[in-house]
């Protein structure tokens, strides 16, 4: 997928975001994580203990999770909260 290959920090740091955003989206608007692991091709429980820590994904997984997030959600993540307040009125 990618030619150039992340540090095992960059990927840390990338993955901790992720998990950042997939609590935001599942929390806050709702998004179930049928969405996401239908759309990276991962059975529904390892995307959930990715979540929660228990478990980590591969580099590719993890690449490809971002960029389909940023693709259907980003506008969301962009939003502060008080945005969000205006919004929900």
């Amino acid at each position: 997928m990618n030619s150039k290959k992340l540090t095992e920090e960059e990927l840390t740091d990338k993955q901790e975001k992720v998990k950042a955003w997939l609590h935001i989206l599942d929390k806050i608007y709702g998004v179930k994580m049928t969405v996401f692991s239908r759309a990276i091709n991962i059975h529904n429980q390892n995307l959930h203990n990715f979540r929660k820590g228990k478990r980590g994904l591969t580099e590719e997984k993890t690449v490809l999770l971002e960029k389909v997030i940023v693709r259907k959600y980003g506008r969301l993540l962009m939003l502060g909260d008080s945005e969000y307040e205006i919004l929900s009125k």
